[in-house]
Formats: structure tokens, C-alpha cells, sequence
């Protein structure tokens, strides 16, 4: 299951790094539900979100023990925009370094402790009976992805930065 856990994480950075460029190829509603329509560091979530998503419902059909791997799967999706924004804005307004090869490395960075953090969740099987409960602020979360999209405050995070 390691390795499925590896290829699983592989195959969502890649995917994430495809769905950055899919609205501006396909400009509609679907793709924007998915998809960053701006540079802001909020719309840049979906990134994470979706793909990790995706690859969880892979994940799951080599499993018996569903509630445990969705438990790392939702785990992982409610960590990881925490752990990027925190150093996106620690390396930005803490330590004034901007660059688009450090945001490619910080995404991928999340991207991997994202998926160590659901296989570190799911092997200790702790979590397992809190999957249904975790999958709660997960939704929340999604349908945030999805409403600021349209409907975004004037707030830092759902700015897109000057060009």
C-alpha cells in the first residue's frame, strides 16, 4: 500500500500542475469549479484539493479499510492548505523571499507530507472512526474552494498579486 501511496502522491502533483493551466486552455464554468481562475493563493488550493480527492477514491479501491484510508485522505486535505499558506506567508511577509521556483517547491513539499500524513493516518488506523465526522469540514471546505471562486472577499489571501 506504500507504494500505491507513492504513485498516488506522483500522480497528483502532476495533476495539480496540469489543472493550474486548465482554465486559462478551457475558460468555462466546469473548469473553474476545479481549476485556479486567478493567481490568488486561495485559488491556488484547488490544486491540492482536487487531485488529492481523485486519488483518494484510487486509493480506496485497494483497501479494505475505507474509513481508515478516507480518514488519511480527509486528514490530508485539511492539513495541507494550512501547512501552504503558513509558509507561503512566513517565506512572503516573515522573511520577504517571493519566487515562483520556491512556490513550485512549496506546493510539491505539501503535496508529499500530504500524502505521507494520510498513509502515516490510515496505517495507525486512529482516525478510522472519525472519517464521517472529518468529512464534514471537507465539504465545507470544498464548497469554499468553489464559492470564493465567484464570490470571493477583499481579502489577502483571495487577491491575486499585482503583475
Amino acid at each position: 500500500m506504500k507504494k500505491k501511496f507513492l504513485l498516488a502522491a506522483a500522480a497528483a502533483i502532476v495533476v495539480g500542475a496540469a489543472l493550474h493551466f486548465l482554465y486559462d486552455a478551457l475558460p468555462n464554468l466546469l473548469t473553474a469549479l476545479i481549476s485556479p481562475v486567478n493567481e490568488s493563493v486561495w485559488e491556488h488550493l484547488k490544486l491540492l484539493f482536487w487531485p488529492m480527492l481523485l486519488t483518494g477514491f484510487w486509493l480506496a479501491r485497494g483497501t479494505n479499510d475505507r474509513y481508515a484510508l478516507w480518514s488519511g485522505v480527509f486528514t490530508a486535505e485539511l492539513c495541507m492548505p494550512l501547512f501552504l499558506l503558513g509558509m507561503f506567508y512566513l517565506l512572503k511577509c516573515g522573511f520577504g523571499v517571493f519566487s515562483l521556483p520556491l512556490d513550485i517547491a512549496l506546493y510539491v513539499v505539501t503535496m508529499a507530507l500530504g500524502y505521507f500524513e494520510a498513509y502515516l493516518v490510515f496505517k495507525s488506523k486512529k482516525l478510522e472512526k472519525a472519517a464521517a465526522w472529518l468529512l464534514v469540514p471537507v465539504i465545507l471546505y470544498g464548497a469554499s474552494l468553489i464559492l470564493f471562486t465567484f464570490a470571493s472577499p477583499q481579502l489577502g489571501v483571495f487577491i491575486p498579486p499585482e503583475a
